[in-house]
């Protein structure tokens, strides 16, 4: 999968959203528009892993193999 289909994807949208405060990436606030290199989707990922809840650490480790 491309981070480009990531970052569309309706699961990658909706976790962002809920957890927004915790991810710690550059968002379009607003909109729907997701302005997410790999860098930012891995920071992301690591920051939801260490900081969020059992839901967002198994999103986190389902976008990685993603990658």
């Amino acid at each position: 999968m491309t981070v480009q289909e990531i970052v569309d994807s309706e699961a990658f949208k909706s976790v962002i959203r809920d957890y927004r405060s915790m991810c710690h990436v550059r968002l379009e606030y607003g909109r729907e528009v997701f302005s997410f290199q790999q860098k930012e989707i891995l920071l992301a990922l690591d920051n939801l892993e260490k900081y969020g809840d059992m839901r967002a650490y198994r999103f986190a480790g389902e976008i990685r193999q993603w990658l």
